[in-house]
Order: C-alpha cells, then sequence, then structure tokens
C-alpha cells in the first residue's frame, strides 16, 4: 500500500489543517482529527491524479507519523508513473 504522511494543526478555529510536505498542492481540513484525515485521504487522491494528468514526478513517501493511504488503483497508477 502506497501511504504519505500528513501534518495535522490545530488552527484558530479548532480545525484541523492539514498538509503533505510531499505534496505542497495538498491542503485541507476538518472539523475532528477523522474528518480531516479522511478529507487528506481524497485531497491526496486529486493530488496525485493532478500529476499524472500533467505528466509531473509522483515522490516517493517520506516519514511521518500520520500516514494517508492512497487507494489501491490510484497507487498502481502512481507506481507505473515512477517506473
Amino acid at each position: 500500500m502506497l501511504s504519505f504522511p500528513v501534518d495535522l494543526e490545530l488552527d484558530d478555529n479548532s480545525t484541523f489543517l492539514v498538509t503533505c510536505r510531499d505534496f505542497p498542492e495538498l491542503t485541507t481540513f476538518g472539523d475532528d482529527r477523522d474528518e480531516a484525515l479522511a478529507r487528506a485521504s481524497d485531497a491526496l487522491e486529486e493530488a496525485v491524479a493532478a500529476r499524472i494528468h500533467n505528466g509531473q514526478e509522483i515522490p516517493s513517501p517520506s516519514l511521518g507519523a500520520d500516514v494517508v493511504p492512497l487507494p489501491a488503483l490510484t497507487a498502481i497508477k502512481a507506481c507505473c508513473i515512477k517506473a
């Protein structure tokens, strides 16, 4: 399974801001940790799909405590692009 680390930060409005060092274009949020991670999964899939569409590199995952997995089909496509 291909998973990427995300950073969760509690902002001033008591919502969780989510960013990803491997995909600087990924930014999302959630009212709680679980919602933030669920939205991060969707945002990660969109970021990878956009890079595939634009012929951009898909990075190898960096290390991190909170990780978000890519859906299997998107992970397969991402691995094929890297090869």
